[in-house]
């Protein structure tokens, strides 16, 4: 069994998130359903073929017996020779039809979802376009609201101005009026 933290990708973080979700090997991880791996918070559609695809890479390079540790491979004969001379390591045998279907159907499934994405994202990006369309609609009425309203105040004051100026002029007028009036009772 290899466990989760040695897979390649996969931090402390990730590995306690997915341990808080009962997924404590690569064996556990490559035999899970996608959609449910999708379901762990952090993990989108891409990430969770990747981690799928590794986690089967990881768990097929593993032997029944296999402790965790790939056997070095014997080298012109001597079995004590191997990678860690510096020797280049056996050619790797091509994949299988199964691998490459299974693959293949990893990274189909990897573009739908993609896709999806792509077109929630349009579908929220014109909606947000249309919501500021009509707030630019309502605050243009607004403004001319605004300016009606502004107008229709600066003429009232304008006219309450003017009666004022009347009433002060009417004022002095009567106070000039009775100037004379006494003026002229004194002369008589």
């Amino acid at each position: 069994m290899t466990p989760i933290r040695k897979l390649r990708g996969v931090g402390p973080a990730l590995a306690k998130v997915l341990q808080e979700h009962g997924v404590k090997t690569a064996e556990e991880l490559a035999g899970m359903d996608e959609a449910k791996l999708r379901g762990i918070p952090g993990i989108g559609a891409n990430r969770a073929a990747a981690l799928r695809v590794l986690a089967r890479e990881a768990a097929d390079s593993k032997g029944p017996g296999d402790p965790g540790q790939a056997a070095a491979k014997p080298v012109n004969g001597n079995p004590a020779r191997g990678k860690r001379d510096g020797q280049a390591a056996a050619p790797q045998a091509q994949p299988t039809q199964e691998e490459m279907d299974r693959k293949l159907a990893e990274a189909e499934a990897a573009r739908k979802a993609a896709e999806e994405k792509a077109a929630k994202a349009k579908a929220k990006a014109a909606k947000a376009k249309r919501k500021a369309a009509n707030l630019a609609e309502e605050f243009a009425a607004a403004k001319i609201k605004a300016k009606q309203k502004a107008k229709k105040m600066k003429a009232k004051a304008k006219k309450a101005i003017e009666k004022e100026k009347a009433k002060a002029q009417a004022i002095l007028e009567g106070t000039a009026s009775e100037k004379k009036k006494k003026k002229a009772k004194k002369s008589r």
